[in-house]
């Protein structure tokens, strides 16, 4: 069956001109900059249009973006913004190796565990997850937050 390509064609027109400005919003959702409020406006047409079963394959071809990205914002729409106050802290050597010593244990144990103990040094202790990686011997975080928001999103459907 062949998606509709007027739903297609319709919300790309709506996105098009809020792709530029979403795509320089850095840091926290909650921020309120015109860059934020462009994101925020293009990822709630995003679920939208997902919701009227529309394809976001031939949404990604439309628009031109990267079809992981719109998945990632329909996906973490729902995830809350993290309260910065605990992610600004100074975390000392000793916490972080204690940090990164459970999230090892964790992911031993299994992927289900190693989400959940990445979210919660997260957004209990305030971790960083840049410093976890590092800790971990990752080039980078981006599969970290990844973990973070299967987890949330895991949670929050239960």
């Amino acid at each position: 069956m062949k998606k509709n390509t007027a739903l297609t064609q319709e919300y790309a027109e709506k996105m098009r001109p809020l792709i530029p400005l979403a795509q320089k919003a850095y840091g926290s959702k909650s921020q309120n900059t015109p860059a934020h409020q462009a994101s925020r406006q293009y990822t709630e047409l995003l679920v939208e249009f997902v919701e009227k079963n529309g394809s976001l394959i031939h949404l990604a071809k439309e628009l031109e973006v990267s079809y992981a990205g719109l998945r990632r914002r329909v996906f973490t729409s729902s995830i809350p913004a993290m309260d910065n106050k605990t992610s600004r802290k100074k975390i000392d050597p000793e916490t972080l190796e204690a940090a990164v010593a459970r999230v090892r244990e964790a992911k031993a144990a299994g992927t289900v565990k190693y989400h959940e103990q990445l979210a919660h040094e997260y957004y209990s202790n305030g971790i960083s997850l840049s410093a976890i990686a590092k800790g971990l011997g990752v080039a980078n975080a981006g599969p970290l937050y990844y973990g973070v928001q299967r987890h949330v999103h895991k949670t929050a459907a239960r």
